[in-house]
């Protein structure tokens, strides 16, 4: 019988276990936060097997950052509603281009890893 592919999420859990070592010599809470993205990576698995990349270690490390993003997001829309003002990066952590928070000079629609047309 030939092989199967593994899942995405077999992938993620023998991704987890190649990163043992790395794992165990970190501190408890820094622990925590990697169990946090690696759990995090797992609300974009469609999205990974949508991708059917050769090294889907790179789908999931991008699913970490999409879900690390998404956090960003809505913690900047706490601070925005509890605070009744926009949000911003604060400047000493960041560079601030244009003085509003903004950093990338390119306008969002342009930006896009969709071919030009095709944009939902």
């Amino acid at each position: 019988m030939g092989r199967t592919i593994p899942t995405v999420n077999q992938v993620l859990e023998q991704n987890r276990e190649q990163w043992a070592r790395f794992y165990r010599a970190l501190r408890r809470e820094d622990r925590e936060l990697l169990d946090r993205l690696f759990d995090g990576a797992k609300y974009f698995t469609a999205a990974c097997v949508y991708q059917a990349h050769v090294a889907p270690t790179e789908s999931i490390f991008l699913a970490m950052l999409l879900h690390l993003q998404k956090q960003i997001q809505e913690l900047e829309a706490k601070l925005e509603a509890h605070n009744g003002t926009p949000a911003s990066v604060d400047s000493r952590s960041l560079p601030d281009t244009h003085g509003d928070g903004r950093l990338d000079p390119v306008p969002r629609r342009e930006r896009s890893l969709l071919p030009k047309g095709t944009e939902q």
